[in-house]
């Protein structure tokens, strides 16, 4: 069994919330990377013991809390960023430097630091100062309306998921991996700029194509997949070539019938055939021709099939407050390493705290008046599970 991680060595500060931060640097642990996670001190409450973050997005990782607003809670933090090999960070602009902790601050003491600061419209430019989630992004970008051509509806919706936040994290990776490359052949580290919106804007590049040569709006026409009811489900089937029109044909019972010219009937003839045949019969016809397919399955349904497990994609990991959870995995797969979470969890705030400060070679008196002067907190799982 692999153990080695690509990442093995690296050292990450995290001091992200929400969701794009923490989607990055979980990806970061993932890979192997040692990940400490920042927190502010927690207030009262079951729920805010939990580190900054979904539960999800903060697997694999370890947690200091540090009041960033007091001297000593700001030394602390400049000395891991000075043994650390990347920084992440989500505030809004200009935050990190108020408080002393901007890319200039900490390439002083580390002039080798990834230093990747994650925002909704970065860090330069006229709309910098505003704030974004990641509907916000989704808005601005144009995605919700082409949502709403693609379904035809009268007015544009919200999507199930915060599709900039992901997009945005898996940019930021792959800069900060880009930047990591760099270093080893220049020595040098660099600010890395990753945005909400552009990083949505971007995921639309082949659809803007028309908007970028000077079509009108009114000539905008959606790409959409489409979707078929059989008799107990739905699914939806591309036509693709030619060669794949001749296997979707004799998978559902009709082969050898000709390809309308039009996609639009194309699809419909489809959708005939598809009307007339169970779920499961389509499955069964069109894996047996190799025909591309989907079926359209709830969350929990989805969650059922084997496939997961099989490929490491449903893991169980402690948790500090339950006991055990199971995650989702890695999609990243090597043929020389390891990825995904181990058996460690996501932690609470400060769980690890008096564990970090020994390491930077912190005595127990220092310790002590850390934690007494609110500058560190360490809080302990209420149950038993590994760090």
């Amino acid at each position: 069994m692999i153990e080695r991680r690509i990442l093995d060595g690296v050292r990450v500060l995290d001091f992200t919330h929400v969701v794009a931060g923490p989607y990055c640097t979980r990806v970061l642990a993932d890979l192997g990377a040692e990940v400490i996670k920042v927190d502010p001190p927690p207030s009262s409450g079951a729920e805010d013991a939990r580190a900054t973050g979904s539960f999800a997005n903060n697997v694999g990782k370890r947690s200091i809390v540090v009041n960033l607003k007091t001297p000593a809670g700001l030394k602390v933090a400049l000395e891991l960023a000075a043994r650390s090999d990347i920084l992440v960070e989500n505030f809004k602009p200009g935050v990190m430097a108020a408080l002393g902790l901007g890319y200039e601050d900490v390439a002083r003491g580390n002039p080798a630091i990834v230093y990747g600061s994650i925002s909704g419209f970065g860090q330069t430019g006229a709309l910098s100062h505003r704030r974004a989630y990641g509907a916000v992004a989704h808005a601005e970008s144009g995605w919700l309306w082409v949502q709403q051509q693609a379904q035809g509806g009268p007015e544009p919706f919200a999507p199930g998921v915060t599709v900039a936040d992901i997009v945005t994290a898996m940019n930021a990776v792959s800069a900060i991996l880009a930047a990591l490359y760099d270093r080893e052949r220049t020595g040098q580290g660099q600010w890395i700029d990753v945005t909400l919106v552009e990083s949505q804007m971007a995921m639309l590049s082949e659809v803007a194509r028309p908007a970028l040569g000077g079509e009108p709006q009114v000539a905008w026409r959606p790409f959409r997949h489409p979707i078929h009811q059989a008799r107990d489900g739905y699914v939806t089937i591309n036509l693709g070539s030619d060669r794949n029109w001749e296997r979707i044909a004799q998978a559902l019972g009709h082969p050898g019938t000709p390809r309308p010219p039009a996609a639009d009937k194309a699809n419909a003839l489809v959708g005939s055939w598809v009307n007339q045949l169970t779920v499961d019969e389509v499955a069964r016809g069109m894996e047996a021709t190799g025909a591309p397919f989907g079926v359209v399955r709830s969350m929990h349904e989805a969650l059922q099939d084997p496939y997961w497990h099989q490929r490491g994609m449903v893991r169980e990991v402690s948790d500090p407050v339950n006991g055990t959870a199971r995650v989702i995995g890695s999609p990243l797969h090597f043929s020389r390493a390891a990825s995904g979470p181990g058996r460690a969890g996501a932690p609470i705030a400060g769980q690890h705290s008096t564990q970090i400060l020994a390491e930077l070679g912190y005595q127990p008196a220092h310790i002590a008046f850390l934690l007494a002067s609110g500058a560190v907190v360490q809080q302990t799982p209420s149950k038993d599970a590994p760090a």
